[in-house]
């Protein structure tokens, strides 16, 4: 079945389909075996079945391909039975969250796109007092990251380019800040290994 909009598409198929996407240097006869391609990926079929697919399928393909991407921000959603919020508040991007998606879209941002936005989406629970924050026991981490590969593209693909932008302008003070709390941590080892040295010596 071919998607007919960008919420039909996961992360793990976009991943796929993204280095399809930049054919303006490609040959005509290279552009066909690339919408092969493409057909190959969406229908998880092989490049030989998916060269007898119809031009309606390849259309239909194409169709999807040109839609606009999807820019409205889904601040709460539910994957895999897990609710999970989006704080789209700068101020509230902590370190370790930022150093999360920085290794991930270092390496390859588009590949590790789940890994960025499970570091940025905060997984909640309805209690008596409303929806409040909880974290994830460390062995469920993995599993949990890999659910969103599954994470539709109408959710992952505005808060990415969001965040993208966010990181990009925030670098240079989430930096400042990351290196001085290396630095009191440097320093607060090296008062630690003095009162041990001192309390060896007496």
């Amino acid at each position: 079945m071919i998607p007919k909009d960008w919420s039909e598409v996961d992360i793990e198929l976009f991943v796929k389909l993204y280095p399809t996407f930049k054919d303006e240097t490609l040959t005509d006869s290279q552009i066909i075996d690339n919408k092969i391609k493409q057909l190959s990926i969406i229908k998880n079929i092989s490049l030989e079945d998916a060269s007898l697919c119809t031009t309606k399928e390849a259309h239909k393909v194409k169709e999807l391909l040109t839609k606009e991407m999807p820019t409205k921000i889904v601040e709460k959603f539910k994957l895999n039975g897990v609710t999970y919020r989006f704080n789209i508040d700068a101020n509230d991007l902590d370190a370790g969250g930022y150093v999360g998606v920085m290794n991930a879209i270092k390496d390859d941002p588009i590949k590790n796109m789940h890994v960025s936005i499970f570091n940025l989406a905060t997984p909640i629970k309805l209690t008596v007092k409303g929806w409040v924050d909880y974290e994830f026991k460390h062995s469920e981490v993995g599993d949990r990251m890999n659910d969103f590969k599954k994470l539709p593209l109408n959710i992952a693909y505005p808060i990415s380019v969001f965040f993208l932008n966010l990181l990009e302008n925030l670098t240079p003070v989430m930096e400042d800040y990351l290196s001085k709390s290396l630095e009191k941590m440097s320093k607060e080892l090296d008062k630690t290994k003095e009162d041990l040295l001192n309390g060896d010596g007496q």
